[in-house]
């Protein structure tokens, strides 16, 4: 097992991901004591500063050369819980958010133990695709829109959150898709070696 250096612990990338998980119980402080408009307008922001860092994380890893084997780890691991907690929380002021959160932990579940499985098994796991980073990005704005307005069950935010089902549903049949196509890609390289 590889050993991380305090240099790949604490650059710059890294520990923006480091404040966008102390953001997440920041955040459940704040929407749960929530009590006006303003208090969810700050939750809102508190998002919206989570993905700037997210953002800039990524962007300064790339441009200026501090890519770390930790970073690979950390960031979606940071990705993940913020999405995670976003959903659970919501489902307290949107009733269908559960249908989401469902999809979401099927989707992360079958990603993580499929790419372990694949791993382990010497494929080349692939990155995030450009129709996760879609999807994960419309739950995002339609997140800070939703604890922002708090607005419980209104039509509005039920389209937003059937539109987030259906793109992260999309997400997941395609995950699916190049998963198996990945599988069987190892299993046909197993037997020709």
């Amino acid at each position: 097992m590889k050993k991380w250096t305090i240099k790949d612990l604490f650059n710059i990338p890294n520990c923006l991901c480091y404040f966008r998980i102390i953001l997440i119980p920041i955040f459940l402080h704040r929407y749960f004591l929530a009590s006006c408009k303003e208090d969810y307008y700050l939750c809102a922001f508190i998002l919206i500063l989570s993905g700037i860092s997210d953002f800039l994380d990524g962007y300064i890893a790339r441009h200026y050369h501090m890519v770390t084997d930790f970073g690979k780890v950390i960031d979606p691991i940071a990705d993940k819980l913020t999405q995670f907690t976003v959903a659970v929380v919501l489902i307290y002021t949107y009733s269908w958010m559960w249908f989401l959160l469902g999809i979401i932990v099927i989707k992360d579940g079958m990603l993580a133990l499929g790419g372990l499985y694949l791993y382990e098994k010497g494929a080349q796991v692939k990155g995030a695709s450009w129709w996760g980073k879609i999807s994960t990005a419309i739950f995002d704005i339609v997140a800070i829109i939703l604890v922002g307005i708090h607005i419980p069950d209104s039509p509005i935010s039920t389209i937003m959150i059937i539109v987030c089902i259906i793109l992260m549903g999309l997400s997941l049949v395609l995950y699916a898709k190049q998963l198996l196509q990945m599988y069987w890609e190892c299993k046909n390289e197993q037997k020709t070696n």
